[in-house]
């Protein structure tokens, strides 16, 4: 979505488009917020969980060591908050322009040279891709443990799953050329 005006895109207006193009209705929404206590509950965890999975690849590791190679402690504490708030975030089921922003401009932070870096390239898109289909995954086994009803766990999965596809779009926006 350009305009007229500017080869910017308008990230609120392609984020409606495609929350109503992958069909996120309302009752998706409604299992969200219904569900997002659930997802709230194993935030951490779940982070944790991906860090884990960050530091056994040296190419996303990079990203959160020191020169010497030893974990920036502090970066990766700041990171992790930040992943835990999004899922927070994700949680309320957020449709508004103020959320399609807030995940474009991580996808520019992203996309940038790390200002703590400056010899580090951008961050590898595989891994913002990654990490959307471990949250996938991981929620899919959670709802599965957490709700009695398993159809409604499949619901609540198909939902989260709409919404965090639909996030991935604004999340690898800043890498994309053609919008």
């Amino acid at each position: 979505m350009t305009s007229a005006q500017s080869p910017k895109p308008i990230w609120p207006e392609r984020y409606k488009i495609l929350l109503e193009f992958v069909g996120v209705s309302e009752h998706d929404l409604s299992l969200i917020r219904s569900t997002g206590p659930i997802v709230v509950k194993h935030a951490v965890q779940l982070t944790n969980e991906v860090y884990e999975l960050i530091f056994d690849f040296p190419s996303a590791k990079q990203f959160f060591v020191k020169e010497d190679g030893s974990p920036d402690e502090k970066r990766i504490k700041d990171n992790k908050d930040t992943m835990i708030q999004w899922l927070y975030y994700l949680a309320k089921a957020p449709t508004n322009d103020g959320f399609a922003r807030y995940l474009a401009a991580i996808s520019s932070m992203h996309r940038s040279v790390p200002s703590h870096r400056p010899g580090l390239p951008p961050v590898p898109s595989q891994y913002v891709l990654g990490s959307i289909s471990f949250y996938q995954t991981r929620l899919a086994e959670i709802f599965q443990n957490e709700l009695t009803d398993q159809i409604e766990a499949h619901r609540a999965s198909v939902a989260w799953n709409k919404l965090l596809i639909v996030s991935l779009d604004l999340l690898l926006g800043s890498y994309l050329t053609h919008s």
